[in-house]
């Protein structure tokens, strides 16, 4: 009998220290769905005059900044047309301006207007009279299979297409494939310095233009992301890096992503203390806004708006 309470009180000791393992990596759906309200709502407050939303580094509107957003507030289940400033105007306003304006408009920023506009359930192909599509097709040199200026915009206009419904050129898919390092992942500017943000959307990128998630230059990147994984389960932009190596707010976000456009779940990638899902959740500050990083604990727009289609489990534009 004495044998037995002592099994049986060594079971409950095993069971409290399992549960206390697996706490940070258990998320309800009601508490993340939660954290989605809250961060949406709050980011609605911070659209601009003109109906844009700005980085939080300069002053004024940002094209993709609120394409940033935009994606964040459908993701949330928001109509677009229905987040105005005081001025009446919303952020597809401040896209039909940017357009009117004839203003030098990049590849990258054409990419980030398609996407937003289809996530907004509108033709990115007449928008405010202007063929968003073709403004990132036009960015596409066929000689080299390159879009735009860097392999992150590569890979935005390469899922801008996808999102679109358009074929994505197959030296496109060759030419990013030939531009994976040897860690597995992708740099911002074609490098050898991989960075999670550019792997992360490189990823998801492949995916939607239709390589096999299990493909080898996917497999590579997911193992690539694995391996920089901080202890909280979170990422951070690069490391090693002289800038530090704290998760932050952003690239997590897309790492789930890409995780989620894999046929996974960031709660599958369990680290010492967390996971992805719960490394954003802990950024989350009392007013709802996502915090950029742990140590910098302020409302953080571009924070907020990253974070927000990974809590409602969307891949990047979808």
């Amino acid at each position: 009998m004495q044998h037995i309470k002592h099994l049986r009180a060594a079971a409950l000791a095993v069971a409290i220290i399992v549960s206390s393992i697996a706490a940070p990596f258990s998320i309800h759906a009601d508490t993340v769905s939660d954290a989605g309200n809250k961060a949406a709502d709050w980011l609605a407050t911070k659209i601009e005059a003109d109906g844009g939303f700005g980085t939080g580094f300069s002053k004024g509107s940002d094209i993709g900044a609120t394409a940033d957003a935009i994606l964040a507030l459908t993701a949330a289940g928001k109509t677009v047309t229905s987040v105005k400033s005081k001025a009446g105007k919303s952020p597809l306003d401040f896209f039909a301006q940017q357009l009117r304006l004839r203003k030098a408009i990049s590849t990258g920023q054409y990419a980030k207007m398609a996407l937003a506009v289809k996530s907004a359930n509108l033709d990115p192909r007449s928008f405010n009279r202007t063929d968003l599509v073709q403004g990132v097709r036009s960015g596409y040199d066929d000689a080299t299979g390159v879009i735009g200026d860097s392999v992150f915009v590569h890979c935005l206009g390469m899922l801008a297409l996808a999102r679109a419904g358009e074929a994505v050129p197959d030296k496109a898919l060759t030419k990013l494939e030939s531009l994976q390092t040897k860690a597995g992942g992708w740099a911002f500017a074609g490098d050898d310095k991989a960075d999670v943000d550019t792997t992360a959307l490189c990823a998801q990128a492949l995916i939607a233009s239709g390589r096999d998630a299990k493909s080898s230059a996917v497999a590579r990147a997911m193992g690539y992301l694995r391996s920089i994984q901080n202890a909280d389960g979170g990422f951070p932009y690069q490391s090693p890096s002289q800038f530090g190596t704290d998760s932050n707010a952003n690239s997590t976000a897309l790492v789930a992503q890409a995780i989620i456009a894999s046929g996974d779940q960031p709660e599958s990638w369990a680290a010492v203390k967390g996971n992805p899902l719960s490394a954003l959740l802990v950024l989350q500050q009392p007013s709802g806004a996502i915090a950029y990083q742990a140590a910098m604990p302020d409302e953080n727009v571009l924070g907020t708006a990253g974070a927000i289609p990974a809590l409602y489990r969307k891949t990047f534009g979808s």
